[in-house]
């Protein structure tokens, strides 16, 4: 008479009438790993690394090695911390840049694991510029037969022990002089407080024509501990000055995020400001973009995009320099809810909105979540709260349910349904070099689908409606890797068999009823591969 079958597990899709749903997609799904296509559970999460409490952003140094334990970042405070990795290939000692709760800041294995508590030491990001001009004066006088007298102007810079340079300090006065003259050089400013021993230089620049307008070429580089005076010496000058308009970034940077071509970019205030290819202490206000008429709230990127995620509308900057950045608006008003929800997936960058998962890749912008779950669905999920990450190509998130933290699984390239999970987090990395997940629970780091037991899978089918009550179906099948299996029959929303199914043999059903709605779950530690449900056994055996 009827046949009801479950062979594929989609996710769960709370949108539609349950009548409604696709064949594959059911009404529950709790703690499904949707890798294999069946109905598999995920395993419990195995502890690695512990971590101070307090901890909202974890991030493992030491990528080149494979490792569960070495060496944890943690970072407190209420921001997101964003972490990226220096673009430098020469780098041997994995500088790595971060911005969030405090000013900009750098370390490497050198700093950050010299101790417990990682990172142990740090440096701020950036090299202050002198403040003040260089007193430029006559010195030594020679022959000045046949000559006329020239304009000259000085500057110099910081640098520091890393070979990091500042912008330089203003343009000391004119001074009038010979070419064959010496001049003195004097007036130059200590390092400023808390640089005293990172900066370990100077270096001094000179014009070769008779405008301050005009290029300063290099003149000397002096040790800066004890300077009080320097010669120009007319040695012969050597490369043009290449940090003017450098800066350090500003106090207020957040969302570190890095780009092609050796680009970072960060937000500070309304403005988007990106640093100078491959030299990442380097802020200029000349690479400044403001939004129209949004705030920036986070950033994301895919190819040469860098998503600027808003209050309103995002909008795109694409290019290869960052002076000549192509500002492209969207109509596509879906806000950033959650900064952390914010997840760059390769092809494109998905983000919590107010209305669903919203996308946007080279396709354009569409909302992940359309026809699974509508906007009071998402709403009820409380999105402000999501915290995510990418994992085998999904999008892997945390939100918070009262007091509990819960999760779901969702596939950008095939999103028929969403993997919920009674497995919560606080924060979350994944380890590219290993392809692993990592979330944080407490004070633990946990290594994600790696403990030895499973969790329990359920799986609640579609609302199966005939025309008119029939007869109670006579048996069940469940076919799994493993038994048993907890098969829970509905008739017209109440439970009329609920029982282990011990083997894939055929299980009698209660009868003595009619009913016109049935559904089928199944609770499993195995993966479940298909369950029907009919009034006969042959009609079991029907494909």
């Amino acid at each position: 008479m009827a046949l009801f079958r479950m062979a594929a597990f989609a996710g769960e899709n709370r949108a539609l009438h349950p009548t409604l749903i696709p064949e594959a997609a059911g009404t529950l799904s709790l703690n499904q790993n949707p890798t294999k296509g069946d109905l598999r559970p995920w395993k419990n999460l195995l502890t690695v690394a512990t971590v101070a409490a307090g901890t909202q952003t974890i991030y493992r140094m030491g990528r080149d090695a494979v490792s569960d334990s070495n060496y944890w970042l943690a970072f407190q405070g209420p921001d997101p911390v964003h972490v990226v990795r220096g673009p430098n290939a020469s780098d041997t000692l994995e500088r790595t840049y971060y911005t969030g709760n405090t000013e900009p800041r750098w370390t490497n294995t050198t700093l950050a694991i010299a101790g417990a508590a990682y990172p142990n030491a740090f440096r701020k990001l950036g090299v202050p510029a002198p403040t003040t001009a260089l007193t430029a004066a006559l010195g030594t006088e020679g022959d000045h037969t046949g000559l006329f007298p020239n304009d000259y102007y000085y500057t110099y810079t910081y640098v520091t022990v890393d070979n990091e340079e500042s912008a330089p300090a203003p343009v000391s006065a004119r001074l009038v002089r010979y070419v064959n003259d010496a001049a003195v050089l004097s007036a130059f400013t200590p390092p400023p407080a808390g640089y005293s021993s990172v900066i370990d230089r100077v270096r001094v620049y000179r014009t070769q024509t008779g405008s301050d307008a005009t290029s300063f070429f290099f003149l000397r580089e002096d040790p800066v501990a004890g300077l009080t005076t320097l010669a120009d010496d007319n040695r012969q000058l050597q490369e043009v000055l290449e940090t003017k308009g450098w800066r350090p970034p500003p106090a207020d940077l957040k969302c570190l995020t890095g780009l092609w071509g050796g680009m970072m970019a960060g937000i500070s205030g309304r403005s988007i400001r990106l640093c100078e290819p491959n030299v990442a202490y380097a802020w200029p206000i000349a690479y400044e973009y403001v939004p129209l008429d949004y705030t920036p709230v986070a950033l994301g990127a895919f190819a040469q995009n860098l998503v600027v995620l808003t209050n309103g509308a995002p909008m795109i900057l694409s290019g290869t320099a960052p002076d000549s950045m192509d500002e492209m608006p969207l109509d596509f008003v879906q806000s950033c809810l959650a900064v952390r929800s914010v997840v760059n997936m390769g092809h494109g960058v998905a983000w919590a909105s107010p209305d669903g998962l919203a996308y946007i890749g080279s396709g354009g912008p569409r909302l992940l979540t359309a026809g699974i779950m509508d906007r009071s669905d998402w709403q009820a999920i409380n999105p402000s709260s999501i915290i995510a990450c990418m994992y085998e190509g999904r999008y892997v998130a945390s939100y918070l349910d009262g007091a509990t933290r819960k999760g779901f699984v969702l596939d950008p390239s095939n999103p028929a349904g969403m993997y919920f999970t009674d497995l919560g987090f606080t924060a979350a990395y994944t380890d590219d070099l290993q392809d692993t997940l990592y979330v944080l629970s407490g004070t633990s780091v946990r290594k994600w689908d790696a403990g030895a037991t499973a969790r329990i899978v359920s799986f609640r089918s579609r609302l199966f409606r005939t025309p008119r009550p029939i007869p109670a179906p006579s048996c069940a099948q469940v076919i799994a890797d493993a038994y048993p299996v907890l098969l829970t029959v509905y008739a017209d929303g109440l439970p009329v068999f609920e029982e282990d199914v011990t083997s894939a043999e055929p299980v009698r059903l209660p009868g003595g009823y009619h009913a016109q709605e049935f559904q089928l779950e199944v609770s499993s530690l195995a993966p479940v591969q298909s369950v029907a449900m009919a009034h006969s056994f042959d009609e079991l055996g029907q494909v």
